[in-house]
């Protein structure tokens, strides 16, 4: 499975407003799925979606044995420490 953020904006009744977009996409099946959208994405942000992801029947990650990401800072030591008790090795992308 693989991970990556995605920003976009949106005309709201308060004008033009920019949300970030993490999704995650399943390389064997073309598969994407939406982590979450916020407005400001942050480490806090980023460990409770780890705990979504690893819900026992409804997270995204079970059964899953690996996680691919980038090196954007937003994939925190914490992040990484809820994947990793549930049984998920993050790999993060070469520079």
């Amino acid at each position: 499975m693989a991970a990556d953020f995605f920003p976009i904006e949106v005309w709201t009744r308060y004008g033009l407003q920019r949300f970030i977009v993490l999704f995650f996409i399943e390389p064997s099946t073309r598969k994407v799925e939406t982590g979450g959208i916020s407005r400001t994405a942050n480490g806090l942000w980023m460990s409770q979606i780890a705990r979504n992801l690893t819900y026992a029947d409804e997270g995204i990650v079970s059964g899953k044995g690996y996680l691919i990401h980038d090196r954007d800072p937003l994939f925190t030591t914490e992040f990484v420490k809820v994947l990793a008790d549930f049984g998920v090795k993050t790999l993060k992308l070469p520079p």
